[in-house]
């Protein structure tokens, strides 16, 4: 057989066998952090059930505003607080330098 042929087999083998390490080792570690990927999959759940379901939604926080006008209102101080955040945090995100190689 070709030497470099021979060369290329071994390295294409040492390859092979890290990419398998480097699959047990990254399963290893996602393991941790799975709980959080599973909230974050329910929160998304949620929030496409919302968009399919915006009457419920609608109707729920009327009812809530009837029901707890005060308890409401604290809500959607809340709600609009974490709005404000986010978008703050885009742009912090556009402002910020990028790596650069």
């Amino acid at each position: 057989m070709n030497p470099r042929a021979v060369v290329l087999a071994t390295r294409r083998e040492r390859l092979v066998l890290r990419s398998q390490q480097l699959r047990r080792q990254i399963t290893v570690e996602l393991e941790a952090v799975q709980p959080a990927m599973t909230w974050v999959d329910r929160v998304q759940d949620a929030l496409l059930w919302l968009r399919g379901n915006p009457f419920i939604a609608t109707a729920g926080s009327l009812l809530l505003a009837v029901w707890r006008p005060r308890r409401a209102a604290s809500f959607g101080m809340r709600l609009w607080s974490a709005w404000k955040f986010v978008q703050g945090l885009r742009g912090v995100r556009t402002t910020l330098p990028t790596a650069r190689r």
